[in-house]
């Protein structure tokens, strides 16, 4: 089994990512890392993937793959892909990232890459890929939980990033939705962030939890 590090955001000038990052990069020879990046949506002129190439590359990375999930999608890529270091997952639009996933037939490879021992680096969107669903950005907007909102379901929470930037409406309605439902919230505030490797969580910063028994 491998690790998890699910991120609310990630920002080089943030001093707060740095200690998920040092996590992250621990024990490995970062100049020898190599990323796979999927990005959440359609990246055309890469812009996206450019950001984030920047931030690894202030870390020492350079080999960095574009894993497209949309126009530019192959299957051939698949297996380059499951021999990356890190599988990053891009912030985003979860509840479209994760329609992506689904009709790229993706939930397979990201456990088989996971079970067999992967790095899979979650952001915002992309970490809620890692839970149990997408439903609190249903509700969010306003939209039936259909059967395509269930996630990969890798770990037994859902994770709710940027929970510093929600009003306290939105809060309230998370809580009632974590009564009515029995889930495992883990709300997280920018620069803050959660790592799963096997049995153990450990959070990073100050992250309120809501509902029951916490289990990966």
């Amino acid at each position: 089994m491998g690790k998890l590090f699910l991120y609310s955001d990630q920002i080089i000038e943030s001093p707060e990512n740095q200690r998920l990052d040092s996590l992250l990069f621990n024990g490995m020879e970062t100049g020898k890392i190599k990323v796979g990046y999927i990005p959440s949506t359609q990246d055309k002129d890469k812009k996206y993937f450019r950001t984030k190439v920047d931030y690894y590359q202030n870390y020492g990375i350079s080999d960095i793959m574009f894993f497209d999930l949309y126009a530019e999608f192959t299957s051939n890529n698949i297996n380059k892909l499951m021999e990356c270091d890190i599988i990053h997952l891009s912030a985003g639009n979860p509840i479209e990232f994760r329609k992506a996933i689904k009709h790229r037939k993706m939930e397979q490879v990201l456990w088989d890459y996971y079970h067999s021992g992967g790095i899979i680096v979650g952001v915002s969107g992309g970490a809620v890929q890692l839970g149990q669903s997408t439903r609190l950005f249903h509700l969010f907007k306003g939209l039936d939980c259909v059967e395509s909102s269930d996630a990969l379901k890798i770990v037994n929470f859902e994770f709710l990033p940027h929970y510093n930037r929600w009003n306290n409406d939105f809060k309230q309605e998370v809580l009632a939705y974590s009564k009515r439902t029995g889930t495992r919230i883990l709300c997280v505030n920018d620069g803050d962030g959660v790592i799963v490797d096997g049995e153990n969580i450990q959070m990073i910063g100050d992250i309120k939890v809501i509902g029951g028994k916490m289990k990966s």
